[in-house]
């Protein structure tokens, strides 16, 4: 076992090497084979969209670069935003919480009935209680919102 573990690192660099050499082999082989220079690319004059000769290298620089020292600069101050004095809000109406779901007594074209006798109007599962609140009607049970 620790033979095994001190030939796993060995072999990662060997084979790490051995692609390296062969990568750098596949790049020199191109450049080696070429016998002249490309010519410098230039557009067609009969179609703009095309080059006249390819393939080609790109133009030299005209004047060569000169370096030049990067300067940033900070942002301008802003003032604070004024502050805006808000209004306190309403108290809020109370939101009645669902009640837990009836048992329904009988149904007919127009609603249904729960076990205490309160008219559900409507068809299918979406009905309509006495104050005006939906309900789904679910099976034998019926609960509103």
């Amino acid at each position: 076992m620790k033979t095994l573990i001190r030939t796993i690192p060995v072999l990662a660099c060997a084979m790490l090497l051995a692609g390296g050499q062969a990568g750098a082999q596949e790049q020199a082989a191109p450049a080696g084979s070429l016998t002249e220079p490309l010519p410098v690319c230039r557009l067609d004059p009969r179609d703009s969209g095309k080059l006249a000769v390819e393939p080609c290298r790109p133009a030299p620089p005209v004047q060569p670069r000169r370096a030049v020292a990067q300067v940033i600069g900070r942002m301008p101050a802003q003032p604070a935003p004024p502050v805006v004095p808000v209004a306190p809000l309403p108290p809020g109406l109370a939101v009645p919480m669902p009640r837990a779901p009836q048992p329904i007594g009988s149904c007919d074209t127009g609603g249904c009935r729960d076990a205490a006798g309160a008219r559900y109007n409507g068809a299918g599962n979406a009905t309509l209680d006495a104050n005006g609140r939906i309900c789904h009607r679910n099976g034998a049970f019926i609960q509103c919102f």
